[in-house]
């Protein structure tokens, strides 16, 4: 094998993002530590969460139907923007409603920075059902200016706008910081998992596992629901029964390489890219037990209907694998994200994005994911071991952006509007005390006090125990006003987790 051929290889083992040790650390900090100085910021150890759900609703959810409902903007009567809002659409909102079984009753959840007495939207009705988990919510009003899924999407996902080469997933920060800990050093699992359907590289969603400026390893294991086989590939079953002569054959190329990158008397060249494809075969040495945590099951086909219509539920797919994989009772996971493309398509591809029928779409999409999230949450009273509990997790919805208040011109659908959407933190370091909404959406649509995706990174690092002002990492300036790292954090952690410490 020649060299050229042996790094193509092992470079497409590594896109694969199967993780393995450490080969060697880029930098001498452990990354995720916190440093002198930032008592203050740092969440006591019985506060923190010790995993993240996080589910992203592709697309952008229109917040006025269900995370964001003011009963007195956009009404007929409204003096100023009659008929926006949720009222632009009502009587289809109102068909939609009655689709799912649910009624038009007041679902009072907070008050907003203008005061503004904020409700859940008839289509969280799933939500409202489970005060447990709208006891330990917190709704924050997000804003930004990128209106194209393409920009918007990995903003949402790593915190960074697009063309920034150290723009990483959420689950990459985490794992990096699992492995640089080094509690678990001969784990072959992953850490950090991503679910998606719909094509990984459709509008970017592959940067919820971009690795940034970490190396290789930290990059999490992405996994497409809708193509079957993924796990039968662990078995390696194409090198028959010659594994270990493959094995050794390709070591032997690498040590001869890795020679190569020797100085006499001063060590190993820096060399990412292969120390990257180094650790992923040595995992695809380990692709097995891998395999024992990854079973076949988790991935299969699962068909679900929700709002009168049926189809099969890849998002279900993904809560289900994410349940299994988060309280695994030896490797659990620390971080694992869904993609929510919707148990049914929308005229703008999948998800949310519902340039024409917005209401009977969003409804059925929102209820079967709502229905599967509350399904994995322990009730009250409930201690089942294979499912999650908000003491201990904390479960992110996030979306790229929401959708116009008023209606797309000569459709029923919404446009993009990244000028004022929620996303919504349940549990964790979120109490009872925490609940409620930060910041402001107008009357015209628009976000009046917002954080950014950037701080919502932070905050989820923070919520974790994870410190996340290093190179790899965000910056002072990812929080607006802030003059310091120690200002940055809690101003994170003040908008998003309700808390300063």
């Amino acid at each position: 094998m020649r060299r050229r051929s042996f790094l193509a290889a092992a470079g497409a083992a590594s896109a694969a993002a199967l993780i393995g040790p450490w080969v060697r650390r880029s930098r001498a900090a452990t990354f995720g530590a916190f440093p002198g100085g930032t008592t203050a910021v740092q969440l006591p150890d019985g506060v923190r969460a010790r995993r993240v759900l996080e589910v992203f609703l592709y697309g952008g959810l229109s917040c006025w139907e269900s995370l964001y409902f003011v009963r007195g903007y956009g009404a007929p009567d409204d003096p100023q923007y009659p008929g926006s809002q949720y009222y632009a659409l009502a009587a289809d909102n109102a068909a939609a409603l009655a689709s799912c079984g649910a009624a038009d009753v007041a679902r009072p959840f907070a008050a907003d920075a203008l005061g503004a007495p904020v409700e859940l939207g008839p289509f969280a009705d799933r939500l409202w059902q489970r005060s447990d988990l709208v006891a330990r919510m917190r709704l924050v009003v997000q804003r930004h200016a990128l209106l194209p899924h393409e920009a918007a999407v990995p903003q949402a996902l790593t915190g960074r706008p697009i063309g920034q080469p150290g723009a990483a997933g959420l689950g990459t920060h985490v794992q990096r910081a699992r492995l640089d800990a080094g509690q678990t050093p001969d784990r072959a699992s992953p850490y950090a998992y991503v679910f998606a359907a719909g094509g990984v590289s459709s509008d970017n969603v592959a940067a919820a596992a971009a690795t940034g400026d970490h190396p290789g390893v930290a990059r999490p294991l992405m996994i497409e629901t809708d193509r079957a086989g993924f796990t039968q590939l662990l078995d390696r079953g194409a090198l028959g029964g010659d594994r270990a002569g493959h094995d050794a054959l390709v070591a032997a190329y690498a040590d001869q390489y890795a020679a190569r990158l020797t100085w006499p008397g001063r060590g190993r060249v820096r060399s990412a890219a292969t120390d990257a494809a180094a650790s992923a075969f040595a995992t695809q040495r380990r692709a097995g037990a891998i395999h024992g945590v990854l079973r076949d099951e988790l991935l299969a086909p699962i068909t679900a209907t929700a709002c009168g219509q049926t189809a099969v539920d890849y998002p279900l797919v993904g809560l289900q694998a994410a349940r299994a994989l988060l309280t695994h009772p030896t490797e659990p996971a620390s971080y694992v994200c869904v993609v929510d493309n919707g148990l049914v398509g929308t005229t703008g591809g999948s998800g949310y994005d519902t340039h024409v029928h917005n209401a009977a779409a969003t409804a059925a999409n929102l209820d079967n994911l709502l229905a599967g999230l509350v399904a994995i949450l322990n009730a009250p009273g409930e201690a089942d071991p294979t499912k999650l509990s908000l003491d201990d997790t904390l479960v992110i919805l996030n979306t790229e952006f929401g959708r116009t208040p008023l209606a797309q011109p000569g459709t029923d659908g919404r446009n993009h509007h990244p000028g004022g959407y929620v996303t919504a933190f349940l549990g964790g370091p979120i109490t009872a005390a925490e609940r409620g909404v930060w910041g402001a959406i107008g009357r015209d649509g628009l976000a009046t006090q917002f954080a950014t995706p950037g701080e919502n990174r932070i905050a989820a690092l923070l919520a974790l125990g994870i410190w996340p002002f290093a190179p790899e990492g965000y910056n002072i300036s990812d929080v607006p006003g802030a003059t310091s790292e120690v200002e940055a954090a809690g101003r994170a952690m003040m908008r998003f987790l309700g808390r300063t410490a």
